[in-house]
């Protein structure tokens, strides 16, 4: 008879931190995640189709060098290589590029991606934020090259921003790099949302890899649907830095299975075509139906919508087994500000159903 005792899980974790993000379905009676905001269409069908004919495979130790879907990334992107690192999710390549530059003085805009903070926090880096305004739609523009604080050395920026959905103009982005380039600042660029976006060319494709500076990073988990697998990239054109982050990088961070659909992945260019359409369709449609409801809806180029209410959505929400992503703990916005994910049109009806109802 088995006499070994189990502590319930609630007194196991009750020292862990509260979670801050999207996705908590483990916490929560959820039915419907409008809180996580990946690709509504799923992970391409060719994906899983070879995550399953490859299974035997996942015995094997990973590629720590990540080989065959660098060669991938480097033909789909037109990047060298050489510029390429990977990590498990676009988490590990903040965490190590923090670890690596260990910045004393950092600028976050302020909303955006929590994780930024998180990274610097952990280094005890300064942390200063540069504020969107509400009253222009949330849009960077280079007002923010005159906020950089004397002995900054990192910059942090995300186009298009988490939660606010904004693409950043190739001239803005240019002329803040030109500006950290001058006054050796390190600037990273968010891009995990640009494959959302139509028509519109990395930071890189701009042949800025030459830079000793810029830092891009992008991950496979929101355009295609692979949060679970956990794969992320960067690019810089600064080799002595990359390869200090190697150093620092745990061994095989990317598993089989990750690389693996990295590869595939990027076979799919008929997934990613109906994906972009499915997004501007579905969105257009969520934000009319914001705006009919009389609740105040923000442009977005993204697959997400950050909305403003009075009435604690959330909370009316999750009564009914809808999990949206409540804004509350984002750096400069209030407990009125909720980011919706566009998901497929059966489930935006059914959000827009059950919304209606519990108004």
């Amino acid at each position: 008879m088995d006499n070994t005792k189990t502590l319930p899980v609630s007194n196991i974790l009750k020292d862990t931190p509260p979670y801050g993000h999207g996705g908590d379905i483990y916490n929560n009676d959820v039915k419907y995640d409008f809180s996580v905001n990946t690709n509504p269409l799923g992970l391409s069908p060719i994906v899983k189709r070879k995550l399953i004919e490859n299974t035997d495979v996942f015995a094997r130790y990973p590629d720590i060098q990540c080989r065959q879907l660098c060669e991938a990334v480097s033909v789909n992107e037109n990047i060298p290589g050489d510029n390429l690192l990977f990590g498990n999710g676009a988490s590990e390549i903040f965490k190590l590029i923090v670890d690596v530059v260990k910045p004393r003085k950092a600028l976050v805009t302020a909303p955006s991606f929590l994780g930024y903070s998180h990274v610097l926090n952990g280094t005890g880096a300064g942390i200063e934020y540069y504020y969107l305004e509400e009253e222009k739609n949330f849009v960077l523009d280079t007002d923010i090259i005159g906020k950089i604080p004397a002995g900054c050395d990192m910059v942090f920026l995300c186009s298009p921003c988490n939660p606010t959905g904004r693409v950043i103009s190739k001239n803005v982005l240019l002329s803040v790099l030109l500006y950290c380039e001058e006054n050796h600042i390190y600037l990273v660029v968010d891009e995990c949302f640009l494959g959302f976006v139509p028509d519109y060319e990395s930071l890189s494709m701009k042949n800025r890899l030459d830079s000793n500076y810029l830092i891009i990073v992008n991950a496979f988990t929101k355009l295609y649907a692979m949060a679970g697998l956990r794969l992320g990239w960067c690019a810089c054109g600064n080799r002595e830095l990359l390869t200090e982050m190697r150093r620092m990088q745990p061994e095989w961070s990317v598993s089989v299975p990750a690389q693996l659909a990295g590869i595939y992945a990027l076979k799919d260019k008929e997934y990613i075509a109906r994906t972009r359409e499915v997004v501007q369709q579905e969105r257009v449609k969520m934000a009319g139906f914001f705006e009919d409801m009389g609740i105040k809806v923000f442009p977005s180029d993204a697959n997400f919508l950050l909305v403003k209410s009075k009435i604690n959505l959330y909370e009316k929400l999750l009564a009914r087994h809808v999990l949206i992503r409540w804004c509350s703990n984002f750096t400069g916005l209030s407990d009125e500000f909720y980011r919706i994910a566009i998901r497929s049109a059966g489930e935006n009806k059914i959000f827009i159903k059950i919304l209606t109802e519990v108004l």
